[in-house]
């Protein structure tokens, strides 16, 4: 009898066993990957990355701040509470695994009377019927518990931890992509602040140019020939009245986005931030990784698989609802009309009782369910594999604007170089009288333009490679797992 028992005992207690995170679903998303980058022809790594992707910019301060932006942005504090609420969440569905138990004390003093049976001679005497004043206490502890012999509550407690590493990557994504956002609004700054200088140069050449057309205005005059120089004049103080007007536009430009940085790292927006920004050189270190490791690289990959294993552990919850559930309940304790001997063992009531219940006729609910389900892990399949998709344009179009951009900066660099030494040629023609003012106003413009565009594409270059280390989870190596700080040190290579 007590062997049995006891096999009966283990038996139960089985379902007490705790769920845990569901296997990989990687391998049900159904896309075919590449052997090797198509916008690039190198199939593997060349070198080894620095630890701290961001430093590969070389600027002390940026790192400072980056670091600042991930400790107190605002986002990103959001999303380290709803972490919290999804690990309560797992803990909570884990809970149902186990007995609950419940302490109870009820007490009661109770006065009864006996009114429908008088006692003669008393009541013809003017006294009252008899009663009776009794007290009650009563100290219990009641159990209950559902058992989990079919494993539906390890599968939500499963769901739920999915939920929350879905949640966690969520997290290690956002830290990811604010860090991206922080270096690039750096980038825009230090931008700004280049095409502040250069329109404060710009503005200065076009006035030393409109002094120049003016004093030949004003020796036209005394000469008697002042005609041929009014409408040059005119022309260069328009040119100066435009690049006036750029310049307190690029001005804004940067107070805006030195606010916007602020807001980033949780301060207040005062466009105080960024003062010594400035665009740093290319990193000439080609970054090069599989497509394949992608799938294990990207937080928020790993996000949409495990919202995948997540759907699947629902779906066994669905099948497992038809199955009988086995419920125990139980009580101990005392029962005692005197409070003091509510612990006695004389006084000692309890009572133990079980059920099993099984759904027989549910109006087609069971099956709906289910169904529901599995279209739901058809809906996070087709969310995962678009994930991949976009992770590999991402890396592509990264790689891709790397090359357009060098092609683009190299034959800007060119064009701004000949237009430079076209103005400085112009300028000095002008002053012998050798060339005409439009040949000299049109190439200063286009100097000043073409080296305005040229600031903006080596901060686009820039931005590319920033786009290349968020597509890339940050990393330029193959590791096997996700680092859900982005400031911490690369993981050692498998």
């Amino acid at each position: 009898m007590v062997t049995a028992l006891g096999g009966l005992l283990c038996l139960l207690l089985s379902g007490c066993e705790t769920g845990s995170s569901p296997p990989s679903m990687m391998s049900f998303a159904v896309f075919p990957v590449p052997d090797k980058w198509k916008a690039h022809s190198t199939t593997g790594p060349e070198y080894n990355p620095d630890r701290f992707w961001i430093s590969d910019f070389g600027d002390p301060e940026l790192d400072e701040f980056v670091r600042e932006v991930l400790a107190c942005n605002k986002d990103i504090k959001t999303a380290k509470a709803r972490i919290e609420i999804a690990a309560n969440n797992a803990r909570g569905v884990g809970s149902d695994i186990y007995p609950t138990l419940d302490g109870k004390f009820f007490g009661e003093r109770r006065k009864r009377n006996f009114a429908a049976f008088p006692i003669p001679g008393l009541t013809d005497r003017g006294i009252d019927p008899l009663t009776v004043t009794n007290n009650q206490f009563d100290f219990l502890l009641d159990a209950a518990w559902e058992v989990d012999l079919w494993g539906k509550t390890k599968a939500a407690q499963s769901e739920a931890i999915a939920e929350m590493e879905a949640t966690q990557n969520d997290m290690a994504a956002l830290q990811l992509s604010i860090a991206a956002l922080t270096v690039k609004t750096w980038f825009l700054l230090a931008d700004g602040r280049q095409q502040v200088r250069l329109a404060r140069e710009t503005v200065a050449t076009f006035k030393k140019t409109e002094n120049s057309i003016r004093d030949r205005f004003e020796r036209g005059i005394q000469e008697g020939v002042a005609s041929s120089y009014g409408s040059q004049l005119l022309l260069a103080q328009a040119d100066v009245a435009t690049a006036t007007d750029a310049l307190a536009a690029r001005e804004e430009i940067v107070g805006r986005t030195a606010r916007q940085l602020e807001i980033l790292a949780g301060r207040y927006p005062c466009g105080e931030a960024g003062k010594m920004a400035k665009l740093p050189s290319f990193p000439q270190k080609k970054p090069i990784d599989l497509p394949c490791t992608i799938l294990e690289r990207r937080p928020d990959l790993v996000a949409a698989e495990r919202r995948l294993a997540a759907a699947d552990q629902r779906l066994v919850q669905a099948k497992k609802a038809a199955l009988p559930s086995i419920n125990l309940t139980s009580s101990f304790g005392t029962s005692t009309n005197e409070i003091r001997k509510l612990l006695s063992g004389e006084y000692t009531v309890w009572h133990i009782a079980g059920d099993v219940v099984m759904p027989i006729f549910a109006g087609g609910l069971l099956d709906a369910v289910k169904q529901t389900t599995m279209y739901q892990i058809q809906a996070a399949k087709n969310e995962y594999e678009k994930v991949i998709l976009k992770a590999f344009a991402d890396v592509e179009n990264a790689l891709a604007a790397e090359k357009y951009l060098a092609d683009r900066i190299r034959s800007v660099t060119d064009g701004a170089r000949f237009s430079r030494e076209a103005f400085q040629r112009s300028g000095e023609e002008y002053a012998n009288g050798t060339g005409d003012l439009l040949t000299m106003l049109t190439s200063q413009a286009r100097m000043f333009s073409q080296e305005s565009q040229l600031i903006s594409l080596r901060r686009q270059q820039l931005e590319a490679r920033v786009d290349l280390h968020l597509a890339l989870a940050g990393s330029f190596e193959c590791i096997s797992h996700i680092n859900t700080d982005p400031m911490a040190s690369t993981p050692e290579p498998d």
